[in-house]
């Protein structure tokens, strides 16, 4: 079984377009999103309809998703991710808010789960040390884990943490019981590298790859400047921080 492994779009099509088009070449039997599918970018519903698209789907809800529901509470968010929010929730409609609201926070099929942040804290933990991931160990419920919420591409395991630098593939032993992997962000990469990241796991032969793919930023930027989303979103998609 070959998952296309995809978090945090917020709402940037171009980048998720870019994405999509690379997953579809690499035969794909089911898509894994560890949510954020909005917030920050500005294409909302274009970006929903694509993910909505996708059969099967596997996904969780992500913290912009339920914020813009309603469903968490603003006080929680920057003042940028605060403005992107509101400016979504008047941009988006009403089909797309309900599926927004009806995104389970934890999602789990037979020896996989899904989460946004972290097992025990599934919308807000950012999972950055091995200390938390130890922390996390009595909240797995499965082998293996999907997260995403940090952007930044990582894997977790009894061996220790392990950040990806561009594209790279891990294998994970087949007597690993509590694995964590994270695909990176496809529409806001945090890691330093501008392009937008996702992956792919191959269960048979265990291999997780991430792959980096360039895609037109200034496009993206040019519409969240029209749409007057904070200057300071719109200058981190150059610097990938």
């Amino acid at each position: 079984m070959r998952y296309g492994i995809l978090s945090d779009i917020h709402a940037n099509l171009e980048a998720l377009t870019t994405i999509l088009n690379y997953l579809e070449s690499q035969h794909i039997d089911k898509y894994v999103c560890a949510g954020d599918l909005v917030g920050y970018g500005p294409n909302p519903n274009e970006c929903l309809a694509y993910m909505k698209n996708l059969s099967p789907l596997w996904i969780s809800a992500g913290n912009h998703d339920w914020a813009v529901c309603g469903l968490k509470e603003l006080s929680w968010f920057n003042e940028y991710a605060q403005k992107s929010i509101l400016w979504t929730r008047h941009e988006l409609s009403q089909e797309n808010m309900i599926f927004l609201s009806e995104l389970p926070k934890t999602f789990r099929r037979s020896d996989i789960m899904l989460v946004h942040g972290s097992p025990r804290d599934p919308l807000d933990e950012y999972l950055l040390t091995m200390e938390q991931y130890r922390e996390n160990i009595g909240s797995l419920k499965t082998p293996l884990t999907f997260i995403g919420h940090s952007h930044v591409p990582l894997m977790f395991s009894s061996k220790g943490m392990h950040e990806f630098h561009g594209p790279e593939t891990a294998v994970i032993p087949r007597d690993e019981e509590h694995v964590i992997l994270n695909a990176g962000s496809v529409g806001q990469p945090r890691d330093g590298d501008n392009r937008a990241s996702c992956a792919v796991f191959d269960s048979d032969t265990r291999e997780f790859k991430i792959t980096r793919h360039a895609y037109d930023i200034s496009a993206t930027q040019q519409k969240m400047h029209k749409a007057r989303l904070p200057a300071f979103l719109i200058e981190r998609l150059t610097w990938g921080k």
